[in-house]
């Protein structure tokens, strides 16, 4: 018979790459949630940024398991499949993720009280970049009642969004799967 150790111990058990994959998935899934509400009468095309409370909890949390590339890929699948400006909100996405690395150690120690009201400053200044580069691209200010809507709705269902994140990651905790 032969010895199994060999193989066992040349494996990369603390590899981040299955983590981060799945991490992936869910983005993707949580932007297709997204294509699902625009098309719901009452959100009428501006439907809650979802993907932007994902990728904020994550890189507070669990900056390692949501790479760079994942980001960009919820941005332009996002970007493709609303229909908004290819590329406008990948960049967003990326400008936030760089920002808030800066500023990690702060966000991690701060109440939630504090997160939300930093959630509200990021999601007003993506909004705010995403009209400012349609506008300079277009050379017209579009309606500003559907990004004020969408704000809005984005603010008000952050505490839910969140709290079923840490929900799901405190019960993936529990089942040692993360």
């Amino acid at each position: 018979m032969r010895d199994q150790r060999s193989y066992f111990e040349r494996a990369d058990f603390e590899s981040d790459f299955p983590p981060q994959f799945l991490v992936s998935i869910v983005g993707v899934t949580i932007v297709l949630l997204e294509l699902g509400f625009a098309q719901w009468p009452f959100f009428y095309g501006a439907a809650p940024v979802l993907s932007l409370i994902f990728i904020y909890y994550m890189n507070i949390y669990h900056e390692k398991y949501i790479p760079v590339f994942v980001i960009f890929l919820m941005g332009i699948v996002g970007d493709v499949l609303l229909s908004d400006l290819l590329g406008g909100r990948a960049t967003a996405f990326l400008l936030l993720t760089y920002v808030m690395q800066h500023r990690l150690a702060r966000l991690q120690q701060s109440d939630f009280g504090r997160l939300w009201l930093d959630f509200a400053v990021s999601c007003a200044a993506i909004s705010l970049f995403q009209l400012l580069l349609f506008s300079a691209l277009n050379l017209a200010i579009p309606s500003l009642s559907p990004i004020l809507f969408q704000l809005g709705a984005t603010l008000i269902l952050f505490p839910i969004g969140f709290v079923i994140i840490f929900t799901v990651h405190r019960l993936l905790q529990k089942v040692k799967i993360v």
